[in-house]
């Protein structure tokens, strides 16, 4: 969780969900986003990818 008491992951897997609805290839339920944020976490980690915290959820003006 992020200081302001949000996972980074869930907000991921939420835009992820959207992305997937936007373009008609699956609509993810409210319900799974969960275990959407719980599989994009798994593959991170099994990637060896690492992860940083993030302090807050805003990001510079550039992104």
């Amino acid at each position: 969780m992020n200081a302001n008491g949000c996972d980074p992951l869930i907000e991921i897997a939420e835009k992820v969900a959207f992305c997937f609805s936007e373009r008609g290839y699956a609509f993810v339920e409210d319900d799974k986003v969960e275990a959407l944020a719980d599989t994009l976490g798994s593959f991170l980690k099994t990637a060896g990818i690492p992860v940083h915290a993030v302090a807050d959820d805003t990001f510079p003006d550039s992104w």
